[in-house]
């Protein structure tokens, strides 16, 4: 499944679940308030459809400050660096790989899901747009008939011979559309009341709530929440124009008067235009012969339900803002090899998954507790031990091949993500009798130097953290996009492991920088053609440029890549086995 395909799953059940409080809320607490809170609490639930959640987040992240670290939480910086994803995704690119492109059969289901999908928004935004137009043909038949509390009011013969019942139509300028010699048919406080009652719609602008409904409605035809929601919308605004009516007309002559209407007038309103005889009949005739205002939502109540439909909105914005990838040590090391294990897990699950998918999950490790699904025992050990696969050696090749599944809580929920790597360290030896040795050899590396004309990078206190540095606060990012690396205000440290992560093997820092930088470097894995990746969701400044890797460092940075070698710590695998049953 593909990240669109996530992306719109995920939007759908948040919008259901925003939906189906909605409807909890209306059935019981809001029942007995007013009609017109209910239909805003409805409006709200249909705009959600309109609005996914991830934007809000990635608006949040957008606005979020720079978090700075201290020197014992630079572990974190490292773990950022090195993991390949946050929590869930296929194996990474690196420089020498490119995507499973996706088989003819899904290409073929894919393209029938959107056939079918753009078949049914056609059909029903032509429908929309059907009734629309058949109401701007009545509006056009129609003779001027004065005003209505300064609202134009129109009678048409046409409307007298199809028999279709008044209606408030029009978006922006708004008219009263009458039946040609309805007078005839009511009597003056009647036809006062019906007046009142399309008048009602008009000062609500019920016809732009609907149309905006109607938008949601062929964007999202296929749910049926969305069908539900435009039922009760209307019921709803039905009501309250009811209720308002009421305010000042006799109860007994507004539904007589509803009542001939229904008679002498059966068709619906055109289009989206605000009737008087739509909704449940029986039931708005039981409220008005009843009379009974219901309760208003008092301050408090207006306070509760205010600041919940706000946090519908705001709360993806707040995650959004927290979990914004932005880091500042305040150490310039990001390499190095923990190898303590003396911290342990209390309870601990090793299981080998056998599912063949090629999705994998980490974590990410903290509060004393970590998850990890689908990952091979090499890359366990690589995480634990902080390091990357280039820097590992020896160890059987089935640790490359087997999958396994963990799942680790310590007793103290508050340690943080170092102490959790510790533990892990303990289990691998522990359960998989891992043993090891760290030696220093000369393998295979990359030289980051600077290119001839120099280099390219911005220093920190010029780029993006230079309003945050000179008010004295802590700055710094270090950015994980998908086609490439990037950092701000960081040490040139900072972009060694990411380098390190795509280039397949070490990245050694020769550049003598010592300062800290802004960098932005993106590129297309070995492989893969531009027009051939969906840039779908990616910022428009970390989509990859049209070049491989080491052009777009040089082009890009003024920063080169050069293979050599050189003595680098690695650790080697001395002996491994299977764990031992939990």
């Amino acid at each position: 499944m593909n990240t669109n395909a996530i992306l719109l799953l995920n939007h759908l059940w948040q919008s259901t679940l925003a939906g189906l409080l909605v409807w909890l809320a209306c059935a019981t607490w809001l029942k007995a308030y007013r009609p017109r809170v209910r239909f805003a609490v409805w409006m709200v639930a249909s705009l959600k459809f309109l609005v996914p959640f991830s934007i809000l987040a990635a608006a949040g992240r957008s606005v979020a400050t720079p978090v700075s670290l201290q020197p014992s939480q630079s572990q974190r910086v490292f773990d950022i660096v090195t993991s390949r994803a946050p929590l869930v995704a296929a194996a990474p690119f690196t420089a020498s790989s490119a995507p499973q492109a996706p088989t003819d059969w899904e290409r073929w289901v894919v393209a029938f899901m959107v056939a079918l999908w753009a078949c049914g928004a056609v059909i029903v935004a032509m429908r929309w747009l059907a009734q629309s137009w058949r109401a701007v043909r009545l509006l056009r038949t129609a003779a001027a008939a004065g005003e209505y509390h300064g609202v134009a009011v129109r009678r048409s013969p046409v409307m007298q011979d199809r028999r279709i019942e008044p209606g408030a139509v029009g978006i922006w300028r708004q008219a009263i559309l009458m039946p040609d010699g309805i007078e005839a048919t009511l009597s003056p406080s009647q036809l006062e009341a019906v007046l009142d009652h399309e008048w009602q719609h008009v000062r609500r602008r019920d016809n732009l709530w609907a149309s905006l409904h109607a938008a949601v409605q062929a964007l999202f035809w296929f749910h049926p929440l969305v069908w539900v929601i435009g039922r009760r919308l209307v019921d709803e605004r039905e009501l309250a124009c009811d209720e308002a009516v009421l305010e000042s007309a006799n109860a007994d002559d507004y539904a007589e008067g509803i009542l001939k209407v229904c008679k002498f007038y059966w068709c619906a309103s055109p289009g989206h235009a605000s009737g008087i005889a739509s909704a449940d009949l029986k039931a708005r005739m039981e409220l008005i012969v009843r009379n009974e205002q219901p309760k208003r939502l008092g301050r408090s109540g207006r306070w509760i339900l205010s600041m919940t439909l706000m946090a519908m909105f705001v709360s993806p914005v707040l995650v959004g803002w927290v979990t914004a990838q932005a880091v500042s040590p305040q150490s310039n090391s990001f390499l190095g090899m923990a190898t303590s294990a003396e911290k342990k897990f209390e309870l601990a699950t090793i299981k080998r998954n056998t599912s063949g998918s090629a999705l994998w999950r980490l974590g990410p490790p903290g509060r004393g507790q970590i998850s990890i699904v689908n990952m091979s025992l090499a890359d366990i050990i690589t995480q634990s031990f902080r390091t990357s696969r280039p820097m590992t050696a020896g160890g059987p090749d089935w640790i490359r091949t087997t999958n396994y599944d963990i799942v680790g809580r310590g007793a103290d929920p508050t340690v943080g993500n170092p102490e959790v790597w510790e533990m892990m360290r303990s289990l691998l030896i522990e359960r998989c009798h891992l043993k090891y040795h760290v030696e220093e050899r000369e393998i295979p590396v990359y030289a980051l130097t600077i290119a001839k004309g120099g280099h390219k990078l911005t220093l920190g206190e010029n780029g993006q953290c230079a309003q945050a540095l000179k008010e004295g606060k802590g700055c710094g990012d270090i950015l994980i996009p998908p086609y490439g690396a990037a950092m701000n205000n960081m040490p040139i440290g900072a972009l060694l492991n990411g380098l390190t992560r795509r280039a397949g093997r070490p990245v050694i820092d020769k550049t003598g920088l010592t300062g800290r930088y802004d960098v932005n470097v993106t590129w297309l894995p070995d492989g893969v053609k531009l027009e051939d990746v969906d840039l779908t969701g990616i910022p428009p400044q970390f989509r990859p440029q049209d070049m491989g890797m080491f052009e777009a460092l040089e082009r890009q940075a003024g920063l080169k890549l050069e293979p050599t070698r050189a003595p680098t710590p690695v650790l080697v695998i001395d002996s491994v086995s299977e764990p031992d049953e939990n």
